[in-house]
């Protein structure tokens, strides 16, 4: 089987301060691991010192996601094309008919997301967990954007929807304002010690966020958390196994990668 993960996230720099080492990590091993990102991050920071001016930071962000995405191993970026700032008030269903349209063509067999919070809090984060959830449910009804099924493109239904998510103790020791939860609920833990030094070289390209990921590397015994990322299942089409999980992709059948 053919491996392929979609990762449906809101700004450039999301997919390396989070889920960097699992990125490096599946397509180390093989597997299609493509990034749709809602927006170009066109509200953050511009650089200390600045790196460009407000007019043009959503077309660096985006160069600095591409560079980042290189050193991960992400097959393919594509950009939503909303703004920054604004997904909480962009109509949902815009959002999801786009991401919809990216899981019907890509066809994953797990997609990771934020979870509830957003890790950050940021409204941004929160609606595309919402919409991941939507667009996971939507993707496999024929009756929810039909437009879309033209050209050999199906309906398809992934297997898994997982969040991304940090357990609270572990903010808690770091006193950093951010939503985590209880270390309980977290059902899958991805050894990602192989690939820390991916994902730190992978912080280097958004410039733009040095001050970010300055104070993120500075964390005492980041490099040490750094070897494990944790997720929470929020969506499966399968039985629930052992937990915690090891693997995104356990209980998924091989064979399977071309399946109606």
């Amino acid at each position: 089987m053919k491996r392929r993960i979609l990762l449906l996230l809101a700004h450039p720099d999301d997919e390396t301060f989070g889920p960097g080492g699992t990125i490096a990590k599946y397509s180390g091993e093989g597997a299609d691991v493509y990034l749709a990102t809602a927006t170009k991050g066109q509200a953050g920071m511009v650089g200390e010192p600045p790196v460009t001016d407000r007019e043009h930071l959503g077309d660096v962000r985006a160069a600095e996601l591409l560079c980042a995405a290189g050193i991960l191993g992400i097959r393919e970026v594509v950009f939503l094309g909303f703004v920054d700032g604004r997904l909480v008030d962009t109509p949902r269903e815009k959002l999801v008919e786009k991401s919809v349209e990216q899981i019907r063509r890509i066809r994953p067999h797990v997609i990771i997301g934020f979870g509830p919070g957003g890790i950050s809090r940021h409204p941004d984060h929160v609606t595309m967990c919402e919409v991941a959830l939507d667009a996971f449910d939507a993707s496999a009804d024929p009756s929810r954007f039909p437009g879309q099924l033209v050209g050999g493109i199906t309906p398809w239904a992934p297997y898994k929807l997982y969040q991304y998510e940090i357990a609270q103790e572990v903010l808690a020791a770091w006193n950093v304002p951010l939503e985590g939860v209880p270390r309980g609920k977290i059902t899958t833990v991805i050894d990602t010690s192989a690939c820390i030094d991916r994902k730190v070289a992978a912080f280097f390209c958004h410039k733009t966020q040095s001050k970010d990921y300055t104070r993120i590397l500075a964390r005492e015994g980041y490099r040490e958390f750094a070897r494990r990322e944790t997720y929470v299942l929020a969506r499966t089409l399968l039985p629930v196994g052992e937990l915690p999980e090891r693997d995104l992709f356990d209980g998924i059948p091989e064979g399977e990668a071309e399946r109606e």
